[in-house]
């Protein structure tokens, strides 16, 4: 997914106004509110360079999860207390359970198929405790998805200059971003290009995988910029 572009990230949404902090205050509200099974274990899925943990450590014993090896790098760099693991949403198993599993930035769509989506949610479900929440940053449905949006991004920091644009486009159920990417720094000026595809997941969809993993699911429709939460609690 982020072939190159994962030394570049925190940079993209620093210029985007990314509030990493805000969102997990909004996080720890949630799980105030939620949360009924009584501890402070927290996994962040497909947490990227751990932005949120590191805000999150401050209220919880935390841990991320994340498929790209070079993110797990860049984030054990930022944050060396707190563990982290390579895996995949999708499937995996930690031999252990958690109060609060969130799943943000809308990483979720990376599972591109509703049977998938499924599995993911069945996945993180496995791993909550009686009385656990789990939260889910939703991507966009098929109905919300523009094809043909060209965006810009631009970073304009004194030793770091970054032009990001992308054009999205849609196959099926599926959306697609081609990202096109122009880097400078002093030692080098780099162009590449990257393809994503995310799955277009309706809100049905939605309330159906948490049920089929048997949670109780409430839907925020703000939740913590505006994307919407999904919120899972699992029985006691």
């Amino acid at each position: 997914m982020y072939s190159k572009s994962e030394i570049y990230y925190d940079a993209l949404y620093e210029a985007l106004g990314k509030d990493y902090s805000k969102e997990a205050a909004a996080v720890h509200r949630f799980i105030r509110k939620y949360c009924r099974s009584g501890g402070v274990d927290l996994l962040d899925v497909a947490c990227g360079t751990g932005s949120h943990v590191g805000f999150l450590a401050k209220h919880y014993k935390v841990e991320g999860m994340d498929l790209d090896p070079n993110m797990i790098a860049l984030a054990r760099k930022k944050h060396p207390k707190v563990r982290f693991i390579q895996g995949n949403m999708i499937d995996f198993n930690l031999n252990r359970r958690f109060d609060i599993i969130i799943c943000l930035f809308s990483s979720i769509g990376y599972a591109r198929t509703k049977g998938n989506l499924i599995r993911a949610i069945k996945s993180m479900a496995h791993h909550l405790k009686g009385g656990g929440v789990l939260l889910i940053e939703p991507w966009f449905s098929a109905e919300q998805w523009n094809v043909g949006r060209i965006h810009t991004l631009h970073v304009d920091n004194t030793d770091l200059k970054i032009t990001r644009m992308s054009i999205s486009g849609r196959k099926r159920n599926i959306s697609t971003l081609d990202f096109h990417y122009l880097a400078g720094s002093i030692q080098r000026i780099e162009y590449f290009t990257e393809h994503h595809e995310l799955g277009l997941f309706s809100h049905t969809d939605n309330l159906k995988a948490f049920r089929a993993a048997g949670l109780e699911v409430i839907h925020d429709k703000k939740g913590l910029d505006g994307r919407g939460l999904y919120i899972g609690r699992k029985a006691k």
